[in-house]
C-alpha cells in the first residue's frame, strides 16, 4: 500500500508531504481551483488542474492507478472534494492540510 496512509487517509500535513512524499513517491498533485482563482493567487507547478465543479461530470476519468493529492488556497475545498471521491469510491486520494499556501512555504520551489 502507500507509505503511511491506508484507505481511510483522508488528508496528510505539508510535514508529511516534504517528508514522505516530495520527490519520494509516485503522486499527483491535483489543483482543484478555478481558472481565476488560479490566476488570482498564483500557480502550483507539476499540478494537474480541474476545478472542482467538473469533478462530478467527470468522476468516471479520475485516476485509481496512482494517489492523487488534492489542493486547494487554505485546504477547505480539497477536504471537501476528496470526502465526495473517496464517498464514490476512489480511495486513493488524499488532500494536502494547509493547501496551497502551507505548501508554497514549506516548498517554495513550487511556485509556477
Amino acid at each position: 500500500m502507500f507509505y503511511k496512509t491506508n484507505d481511510d487517509t483522508l488528508g496528510i500535513t505539508v510535514k508529511e508531504f516534504v517528508d514522505e512524499w516530495y520527490e519520494k513517491q509516485d503522486y499527483i498533485l491535483v489543483d482543484i481551483r478555478d481558472t481565476e482563482e488560479r490566476k488570482s493567487e498564483g500557480t502550483v507547478k507539476q499540478t494537474f488542474n480541474i476545478s472542482m465543479y467538473e469533478i462530478p461530470d467527470q468522476i468516471e476519468m479520475a485516476p485509481t492507478h496512482i494517489v492523487c493529492l488534492m489542493l486547494c488556497q487554505d485546504s477547505t475545498k480539497a477536504e471537501q472534494v476528496t470526502k465526495y471521491l473517496k464517498n464514490n469510491g476512489y480511495n486513493n486520494m488524499i488532500y494536502i492540510e494547509g493547501g496551497i499556501d502551507e505548501l508554497l512555504k514549506a516548498v517554495p520551489e513550487l511556485k509556477g
